[in-house]
């Protein structure tokens, strides 16, 4: 009975501990909350997390690029205003290998001034937004910009199933 008793007392704590959220340092001061430990890659100065959901058709991203390195001082947003979106939207969609921005809003995520962002991945060729649906904000503290996305197989997808991975993004002052 003891054995039984203590095989259970494991079995619920390996649960308990797979179904909690991993909390990863994507920058000095930005962490996420993603479901599973995030894959890390690092190019060119970008370093991209990505993280898969126990069923696998949902996926969450976070992208950080320090802009210093390109003589960059500041936050661009305050020295170059809301202009730099379209800027920024524009050279974004050029590297999106088909996928179409069907949403952009300038807003406000953790109170920074951010683009939030629908994507369209159905056409797309990029491995990453092939077949998807993502939602997501992109941010600068500083002049290092910060991406965060949740993406979705499902062609019906909204912002709101990916509400609990955003609202678990802390950023620190």
């Amino acid at each position: 009975m003891k054995k039984v008793f203590l095989s259970l007392v494991l079995l619920a704590s390996i649960a308990v501990v797979n179904a909690q959220n991993v909390a990863h340092k994507v920058s000095e001061k930005v962490t996420v909350q993603f479901p599973t430990k995030p894959e890390e890659k690092s190019m060119n100065g970008i370093t991209i997390f990505f993280s898969k959901d126990k069923d696998t058709t949902k996926g969450y991203g976070a992208m950080v690029f320090d802009l210093s390195a390109m003589g960059l001082t500041g936050d661009p947003i305050e020295m170059l205003g809301d202009g730099f979106w379209e800027q920024f939207k524009a050279g974004m969609t050029g590297q999106m290998a088909g996928a179409t921005i069907s949403k952009d809003q300038i807003t406000k995520f953790k109170d920074k001034n951010s683009l939030y962002l629908e994507i369209d991945g159905m056409n797309s060729a990029d491995e990453t937004l092939k077949g998807k649906k993502a939602f997501g904000y992109v941010f600068f503290i500083g002049p290092v910009m910060h991406q965060v996305l949740f993406y979705s197989t499902n062609p019906s997808a909204k912002v709101a199933d990916g509400q609990a991975f955003f609202d678990g993004i802390e950023i620190g002052k």
